[in-house]
């Protein structure tokens, strides 16, 4: 499974860290990148790229993907945009087995037939087959006992010719998905609610290893209990109207307001091991400077609200520490970083220096490791609990 993907000079996205969970909503305004990410994720899988999709013709597309905690790092050089594969990393025969299937807006019938006609024909190679690859590849080189270079990729694609104008129903897309049969099989649909019921999301993630939607439908996002990735432009009211989209109908339920996005993973971490999931929805607001602003707006249309900042911020809503990343493990963090913390510094600027690696790459890797590795007694998840529970705030 992705757990977050970075894409850079393509379409919507100069630069832009994404955080995924197993079942994602991508939530956002217009010209806010949901789709961007749905064919992103077309590229690195199909080499789907779409060279007017690229925003500076001069510089590198680069999509990279966090798949249990390793990287895997495309990079397409100017002016032809081929694949640059010393700037790659990661072995990517690890990924043979995953794959992506993509359903855009418009959909074309036939591709789509093809596409999970392929899919459901991949196969891993064997030793032998990989040794006849090799040998072939001496034979076109001319260079015999050649192991310098060592195979990068293997897809098989099959395309039978489908000359019929052809359409499918909801229901009949439904069944043609569910006949997939190869299941490390990842599930990218753009605008879900043009092309399936309601009542079928929760059944096409059941075939899948992954399911990635976009919407703008306030009863997907409201109803199922999916991952929601908000994309955020940096502009204050279209913040707030990608914020709009979570409420949910004025009940029992509270807005836990935080600073960022990469802060949502550890609070519904915790959130869901104090059992209190039910009665809070996280909410990342694009930065301390617009809390008051999202909590005065919340307000006005009568909802309930909590602040809770990081500790680099005064007041009594703010943690102990300066930042959430300062709760990690320093063992996860030393394999990771390749650092030497026998405890985490007390001030962020001493933590990052020492890392070396940009803040959002050491945010987002962090928010992977607390939504998977934060434990009830966590100090962190004790926090949130002393905070919400044993000062009333439930």
């Amino acid at each position: 499974m992705i757990d977050h993907m970075y894409v850079k000079n393509y379409k919507a996205f100069h630069r832009e860290n994404i955080q995924l969970g197993k079942n994602t909503l991508l939530i956002g305004t217009n010209q806010s990148g949901k789709t961007t990410v749905l064919e992103a994720l077309d590229l690195f899988f199909n080499d789907a790229l779409v060279h007017t999709y690229i925003r500076d013709t001069s510089k590198d597309v680069i999509i990279e993907l966090h798949i249990n905690d390793q990287r895997y790092r495309k990079v397409y050089n100017p002016p032809y945009f081929n694949l640059n594969y010393e700037k790659c990393i990661g072995n990517m025969l690890d990924l043979h087995q995953l794959r992506y299937l993509y359903i855009p807006n418009q959909i074309e019938f036939p591709k789509l037939l093809n596409d999970i006609l392929s899919i459901n024909h991949t196969k891993t190679l064997s030793p032998n087959e990989k040794r006849k690859i090799v040998k072939t590849f001496d034979y076109i080189d001319s260079i015999l006992g050649n192991n310098n270079y060592p195979i990068f990729e293997y897809r098989q694609i099959i395309r039978m010719d489908i000359h019929n104008q052809i359409k499918f129903s909801n229901k009949d897309l439904v069944r043609i998905i569910s006949n997939i049969s190869h299941h490390p099989t990842i599930l990218g649909i753009d605008n879900i609610e043009n092309h399936f019921n309601f009542d079928t999301i929760d059944e096409l993630g059941k075939y899948m290893v992954q399911t990635i939607y976009t919407t703008n439908n306030k009863q997907f996002i409201s109803k199922h209990k999916h991952y929601v990735s908000a994309l955020y432009k940096g502009n204050k009211q279209d913040d707030f109207d990608t914020i709009k989209k979570r409420l949910k109908q004025k009940s029992e339920i509270t807005y836990l307001l935080v600073e960022g996005k990469y802060d949502v993973n550890w609070y519904e971490t915790a959130l869901r091991l104090l059992g209190l999931d039910e009665k809070y929805v996280v909410i990342p607001c694009g930065g301390y400077g617009n809390i008051r602003f999202v909590q005065n707006q919340l307000a006005k249309e009568g909802y309930r609200t909590k602040i809770m900042t990081d500790g680099d911020v005064p007041g009594k809503n703010a943690l102990k520490r300066e930042i959430v990343e300062l709760y990690a493990d320093p063992e996860y963090v030393n394999k990771i970083f390749h650092t030497h913390f026998s405890a985490l510094p007390r001030k962020k600027e001493d933590f990052f220096r020492a890392i070396g690696e940009k803040d959002d790459t050491v945010k987002h890797v962090l928010s992977s490791w607390a939504r998977k590795h934060l434990t009830l007694h966590h100090p962190f998840v004790q926090e949130v609990k002393r905070r919400l529970i044993d000062e009333g705030g439930s």
